[in-house]
């Protein structure tokens, strides 16, 4: 009895480890390829303003994390709100002209009407009937030109418009401020390069490789890294693509990887310990 109770464990032990064990066979190992490289930001802006002016309100420092959409500073610009001031006067006075053409065409059609009954009568001259048609095609092309005028105001409003909506500036990505080069007062031009923004959290991490070890290594591939200020930790990741053609200083083949960065510990340029990853 004792021996058929023992037997039973054994062979339920079997079956409950049996699943794990098979799994087990799918693990991923370490292949013998150590490869190094140092760790990037996923994404890197330079932030520009395309208007000048003085900066009335900085919104932001150095080493501060900003969300996309964020307001960085904000910009006095007299110039460009005389700018649109202008145009907007401009579109009204083309607005005014086109409603003058409008109304002194339909006048004319009309007289051109009535001309048009009296010399078929007999009670005018083709050469006033001639004239009043002349006038018609005149005023015609006149408010034709008028009205592309005016579309020409409605677009130069609406640059103008843009134009001062950037004397606000706003964060394109989310990340860090990783460089500042304007303080609050200052008068910048436009173009100028305001702030560098990194995202930071996933970071890309550039490799060069032998062309020997190409066919151990694929798009996709799981890897794991780590990294002097972590020696007890490892972190994952995975090729995102492999150059097609070598660096001609090196001859070497870059890769990179992607990989994801959690708790933000990893920070641009430390160095890194890239494994490949296999199944079993």
């Amino acid at each position: 009895m004792f021996n058929q109770i023992k037997y039973c464990k054994i062979f339920f032990g079997i079956i409950i480890f049996l699943p794990f064990n098979l799994m087990a066979s799918t693990d991923f190992f370490k292949t013998p390829i150590s490869l190094s490289g140092i760790i990037e930001p996923a994404e890197t802006l330079k932030v520009q303003s395309s208007a000048g002016g003085r900066i009335i309100v900085l919104n932001v420092k150095e080493n501060q994390r900003v969300s996309k959409g964020q307001l960085l500073l904000s910009l006095k610009n007299d110039s460009q709100k005389r700018k649109l001031e202008l145009s907007r006067l401009q579109l009204k006075i083309n607005e005014n002209n086109v409603q003058d053409l409008e109304t002194n065409l339909r006048d004319i059609q009309r007289r051109l009407t009535e001309e048009q009954t009296l010399f078929e009568q007999g009670s005018s001259t083709r050469s006033q009937y001639d004239s009043l048609q002349l006038q018609y095609r005149r005023g015609e092309i006149s408010l034709k030109n008028t009205k592309l005028t005016l579309e020409r105001s409605n677009q130069e409003l609406a640059m103008s418009m843009e134009a001062l909506d950037d004397t606000q500036l706003f964060a394109k990505i989310g990340g860090i401020i990783v460089a500042k080069s304007v303080e609050e007062g200052e008068i910048i031009s436009p173009g100028a390069v305001l702030f560098q923004i990194i995202d930071i959290n996933q970071v890309e991490i550039p490799i060069l490789v032998e062309e020997e070890d190409l066919p151990m290594i694929r798009e996709g591939q799981s890897v794991v890294f780590t990294t002097p200020s972590y020696r007890n930790e490892e972190f994952s990741g995975k090729i995102e693509r492999i150059s097609w053609t070598s660096d001609p200083e090196t001859g070497l083949f870059p890769l990179y990887v992607k990989a994801t960065n959690p708790g933000l510990k990893l920070r641009s340029g430390m160095s890194t310990k890239v494994y490949l990853l296999k199944q079993k």
